[in-house]
């Protein structure tokens, strides 16, 4: 049986009188307050009695409490109010004003609830649950004006919340504004405005708890804020129209589209109609709007990614779209955040691959930066690396020669950044990731190229950074793999590329001792005068250092005035951080030491030298790797690896042979010598690179010399011409290699045929480098070599019937088989010319008889006119010819490199020799020139007659001779001058290649128009390599000078022939002035002619010079008609036409892109050729 109703048996007395106005004494007051919370608490709703209610209801409301001046008075009020409310519920037991008052007073008290110290706290947290749970809020939706109170509501929740609150609590006051937001028919924009406020960046910061309430509470009641947050943006984002905004409303648009943002990130469903707005965006007028537009979608997709795109598919097809926006500024915004989808999104990246290669070759520079710029800043995990097209890869790599510096730069870092963050996957062996990745090396050391000082010395930069990353790998072997896994990776190139930039090094390491010399003897110097003489040489020196590098002039200047610390720390640091005997951690040591030094006595110049520190300092090739490269390349020819370690090692005896001093026992080890034959011989052609960098460290011992000996008398041919020259250089071998030599010499006519190349092959060696050994024998050596086996028919029948097919064919060259693969009759031939060709060269000048060096160069000079063979009516097989050709103008120029053979050697010698650049056979023109007499051009250490050369190539159907001849010209030899200020000797040898046309076979009296055509093409690209407006008056007038001078030795018709091709030089160079707009003024300085083959015609002679045009009438029309233009003929005289000066000057281009190999000198071309 159920109880009657339940009635609050407890009647406060709270106050003094009936009127209400004044409470009785506090501490009596807390106690009836305290015992009417307790009771009024224990009451249910369904059983209590309201009429037992209703004195203590009006009470509650009374002003003398509601506004007490103890607030532990107010808070239990609230309290009792609030249970009132859960028992009358749903009714309110109060008017819509009094309500009011109600709700002040709580919020009031809700405001407090930060002060967990206060003892009234719990009275305020049972408010709050009390509210929460009772749903008591639901009153305030009745209020007929109520949109002030529920803002403040707002407002005062969200101050209260904190961090460091409970969590329970923070629900219940989610609870309750979620009440606040879904009881009433609207939402005031007030209440919009405090949440929204929650998501700004400042209040992100102050106060986490309200941020993340302010989320809960949108994704919580996201069906009720849609329509209120999309009038919020529209009445920001629509009201701007289609007009100009200001500048205070685009800071307002900013603000709106970064809530944009936060709510897309913590409440996205509350963006159901603001996404379209943004569209919208995308195609209106302002620029400014439309950049932030895609700002925030890109930003958005990045967020939320495939699902976005997905519900809002025009969204992202117009968001799509932007890359093509007519504004930089636009498709800057939009590649830098289609990038970011690779990291963020990586299935929208995909479908973005194609539109990234637009922009990554958009005609807008600063787009171009900023997508390289964006490349760069991934991570490219796993998923990236899927993402990522081979193709954004490539247009990646296209960029790193873009024509703007700061685009190649980005481009260059990005793809360094990129294989740094690939190599684990591609160490690994991922076959997906080497083909899209594995070439970044190949196109970032291949820059090496363009020859530019800034690129050179960003790769340089990168190279021990992002690609090697040596700076956080600790271990010396670890260090080594990754440079063979590198290099290994390379195509030939690259490789040659990779090589370069540490050539380079070594260059730079050279001129930096040079200048440090200058420095310590200007420190000594105890005169102003001698002061005065070095601080020249060493500004010049400084110059030439800065020269490698960008921003030269501020180098420069900084080089000079390091020069004048004179401080002897800085010094010894700087020797000893590109000091090869030192390995990586005393490089670092003395480095981190002299830079610590140069910091405290000028911090300027520590900024403005730091790129000569880090170029110099070896860091990246060091001595410490040489070991582990020699283990690497010992592992044997099929070993993974091998073969690259074999090629860095090489290059370490060329470059750095003292790095290899200290492993020269391991080098030397005689048990290498033994086993494969590859492996054999490729440690052999190790140790031959050493032995010739620095001959007096080979280790000498009895076994290696046994070893050595065995293998000249039964190794393989590179064996026996290794072993052979290894031996001259050990101390203590000269007994054994004369018995070598008399051994081989005794066996000439007995040698099996499969033994003699290799008995040759190592003749050839002690020819040159034991000749005291093979002098007692070169008579008779000479005398079978060039009777038996270079005129000699038996054995003279090739290996390849199609080779024999093509002798006696005029200008037909047969298939070109590689030396190595050459039958011994053919390898016996090519050695034979070796032979006495390295008996000249290893033979004092003063031992060597008049007749014996007539004999060499007469058959040298017959091999090479003769197309190889020494008699004109001789029998060899063209596939024969071409080698023999090959050597005997190999060992011309070897022989040119010592002057008193160069004296020996005949006008028409140097003729016959710059024809061997037009040999049917390409290899044979492409290795005897660019391999052989351009390394020696450029190194100075054969005369300058022979560069016309280079020239002859004109007519070349392969363009990479041409591309390869002209950047021998223009990058090395353009800026050779025998004096300062004195014409280059590029520009210089223009009469000289006249006098080489003047006596090119090709040349007809008797068809002038067409000999003319054929000719012309040769000054045409001797002007295209060396013209320029500063030089072609000096050209004009060496081109007219030759009307003064004939031919020497005297021929009168090379002297008329010399005249015509003066007057077509001057023709040529008149046409070439007018489509460049350079002037040609009357050159002011002294002329001299080469007087080896030029001499003055004398006085009465001169009059026989023909004055009138000598070019043939039809060909000048013929010209004119194929250039459009008229050009009168060259007279006799230098002319003195002045273009308009204010005309533009066509630059000369300051780079080259050929393959023509880079940094040769004369440590790289000494005896090149280990064969």
């Amino acid at each position: 049986m159920d109880s009657g109703p339940t009635e609050l048996t407890f009647q406060p007395k709270l106050f003094t009188n009936a009127t209400l106005k004044k409470t009785v004494a506090v501490s009596e007051l807390f106690k009836q307050l305290k015992r009417l919370s307790k009771e009024l608490n224990a009451l249910e709703q369904e059983t209590v009695d309201t009429q037992s209610l209703e004195a203590v209801t009006k009470q509650m409301l009374a002003a003398s409490l509601l506004k007490h001046k103890e607030a532990g008075v107010i808070s239990y009020v609230a309290c009792c109010v609030a249970d009132l409310l859960r028992l009358y519920a749903p009714e309110a037991p109060y008017s819509d004003s009094e309500i009011k008052t109600i709700f002040n007073m709580f919020i009031d008290q809700l405001q407090l609830l930060g002060d967990t110290n206060s003892q009234f706290f719990p009275l305020r947290e049972y408010l709050l649950t009390s509210l929460a749970t009772v749903r008591t809020p639901a009153l305030v939706a009745t209020l007929g004006d109520a949109d002030e109170l529920i803002t403040r509501f707002f407002t005062v929740l969200f101050g209260a919340v904190s961090g460091d609150m409970a969590h329970n609590m923070q629900m219940q006051i989610l609870d309750v504004l979620q009440q606040l937001l879904e009881e009433p028919k609207y939402v005031a924009q007030g209440v919009i405005d405090v949440i929204l406020l929650q998501f700004t960046k400042k209040r992100q910061q102050d106060n986490r708890a309200a941020h993340q309430l302010a989320c809960d509470l949108a994704n919580g009641t996201a069906d009720v804020l849609q329509k209120y947050i999309y009038q919020y943006f529209n009445d920001i984002i629509g009201a701007r129209g289609d007009r100009a905004v200001a500048r205070s409303t685009m800071s307002d648009l900013r603000s709106a589209h970064f809530l944009i943002l936060e709510l897309n990130k913590s409440a996205p469903g509350t963006l159901l109609n603001v996404i379209p707005q943004l569209e919208e965006e995308l195609g209106v007028d302002d620029v400014d709007i439309r950049v932030l537009g895609t700002e925030v979608l890109g930003e958005m997709f990045a967020d939320k990614g495939f699902t976005l795109a997905k519900r809002y598919e025009s969204t992202w097809r117009a968001w799509k779209g932007r890359r093509a926006d007519s504004s930089a500024l636009v498709r800057i915004q939009w590649v830098e955040h289609a990038v970011g989808l690779y990291g963020s999104q990586p299935q929208l990246g995909r479908e973005l691959n194609e539109a990234i290669v637009e922009k990554l070759r958009d005609v807008d520079d600063k787009v171009r930066q900023a997508a390289c710029h964006a490349l760069g800043q991934l991570e490219y995990s796993a998923a990236e690396q899927a993402a990522i097209g081979s193709a954004v890869v490539d247009a990646l790599g296209e960029r790193c020669k873009d024509r703007k510096h700061v685009v190649r730069g980005e481009a260059i870092i990005a793809l360094a950044t990129m294989y740094s963050q690939v190599y684990d996957s591609l160490a690994r062996g991922d076959q997906a990731a080497r083909v899209k990745f594995g070439g970044i090396p190949s196109v970032i050391f291949q820059l090496r190229y363009i020859n530019d000082p800034d690129i050179d010395s960003m790769v340089d930069g990168i190279l021990a950074g992002a690609i090697l990353n040596f700076a956080k790998i600790k271990d010396d072997r670890a260090r080594c793999q990754r440079l063979v896994f590198v290099a290994d990776g390379l195509t030939a190139k690259a490789l040659n590329g990779l090589l370069s930039y540490m050539r380079r090094q070594r260059d730079i390491i050279r001129l930096t001792e040079v200048f440090l010399g200058l420095c310590e003897r200007q420190s000594e110097a105890t005169t102003a005068e001698a002061q005065s003489v070095l601080g020249e040489q060493l500004r010049v020196v400084a110059g030439k250092m800065a020269g490698h590098f960008p921003d030269r002039a501020k180098l420069e200047q900084a080089l000079v005035q390091l020069g004048g610390l004179q401080n002897s720390e800085v010094y010894t640091g700087l020797r000893a951080t590109m000091d090869p005997s030192n390995d990586i951690k005393t490089v670092r040591r003395y480095q981190k030491s002299a830079l610590k030094t140069l910091s405290g006595l000028a911090p300027a110049l520590l900024d403005a030298t730091a790129t000569v520190w880090k170029c110099v300092g070896l860091t990246t090739i060091n001595r410490a790797l040489v070991p582990h490269l020699i283990t690497f390349a010992s592992g044997g020819a099929h070993t993974p690896l091998s073969s690259t370690a074999d090629k860095l090692l090489r290059f370490v005896a060329d470059v750095f042979p003292e790095m290899l001093q200290c492993s020269s026992a391991d080098l030397f080890d005689a048990n290498e010598l033994q086993g494969d034959q590859v492996l054999v011989e490729e440690r052999l052609a190790l140790m031959v690179k050493f032995a010739k960098a620095l001959p007096r460290a080979v280790p000498a011992g009895e076994r290696q010399q046994e070893q050595l000996a065995g293998l000249v008398r039964t190794g393989s041919l590179r064996q026996a011409k290794y072993a052979a020259f290894l031996l001259t250089q050990m101390e203590g071998s000269a007994a054994l290699c004369s018995v070598l030599v008399g051994d081989m010499v005794d066996n000439l006519d007995n040698t099996l045929l499969e033994r003699r190349s290799p008995a040759f092959a190592a003749l050839s060696r002690f020819a040159q480098y034991a000749p005291l050994a093979f002098a007692g024998y070169a008579d008779r050596v000479s005398q079978y070599l060039v009777q038996t086996v270079l005129m000699g028919s038996a054995g003279a029948e090739p290996q390849d019937e199609d080779a024999s097919m093509a002798d006696g064919k005029e200008n037909v060259a047969p298939a070109w088989v590689a030396r190595e693969d050459l039958d011994e009759v053919g390898l016996a031939k090519v050695y034979a010319v070796k032979i006495l060709a390295n008996w000249l060269v290893g033979t004092d000048k003063h031992a060597l008889t008049r007749d014996s060096v007539q004999l060499v160069l007469g058959m040298l000079r017959q091999l090479v006119r003769n197309a190889g063979e020494i008699q004109a009516d001789g029998h060899t097989p063209a596939l024969y010819r071409q080698h023999v050709r090959l050597a005997a103008a190999t060992c011309m120029v070897k022989l040119a490199r010592q002057p008193h053979f160069e004296r020996l050697l005949s006008t028409q010698d140097a003729v016959s020799l710059a024809l061997v650049a037009q040999d049917p056979c390409y290899e044979v023109r492409a290795r005897f020139l660019l391999s052989k007499l351009a390394p020696r051009l450029v190194a100075g250490q054969v005369h300058v007659r022979h560069v016309p050369a280079l020239f002859l190539v004109a007519h070349d159907p392969e363009r990479s001779m041409r591309d390869n001849a002209r950047h021998v010209v223009t990058q090395r030899l353009a800026g050779v001058r025998p004096a300062p200020g004195a014409p280059s000797v590029a520009e210089e040898s223009l009469p000289r290649l006249l006098h080489v046309l003047a006596m090119h076979p090709d040349w007809d009296d008797a068809q002038p128009v067409a000999t003319l055509e054929l000719f012309a093409p040769y000054i045409e690209f001797f002007i295209s390599a060396i013209g320029a407006s500063h030089n072609v008056s000096l050209l004009f007038a060496l081109a007219g000078a030759l009307k003064t001078h004939r031919s020497r030795p005297a021929s009168d018709a090379v002297t008329q022939r010399l005249y015509v091709l003066g007057e077509l030089a001057q023709y040529l160079l008149r046409e070439k002035s007018i489509a460049a707009s350079w002037p040609v003024n009357v050159y002011p300085g002294q002329l001299k002619l080469p007087a080896d083959i030029f001499e003055p015609l004398p006085a009465d002679a001169l009059a026989g010079v023909p004055v009138g045009p000598l070019l043939d009438p039809e060909f000048i029309k013929r010209r004119s008609k194929a250039t459009g233009k008229r050009s009168r003929p060259a007279r006799d005289k230098p002319a003195t036409v002045q273009h308009d000066a204010k005309a533009p000057q066509r630059k000369r281009n300051k780079t080259a892109s050929s393959d023509a190999e880079m940094d040769s000198d004369a440590s790289e071309v000494e005896d090149s050729d280990l064969e």
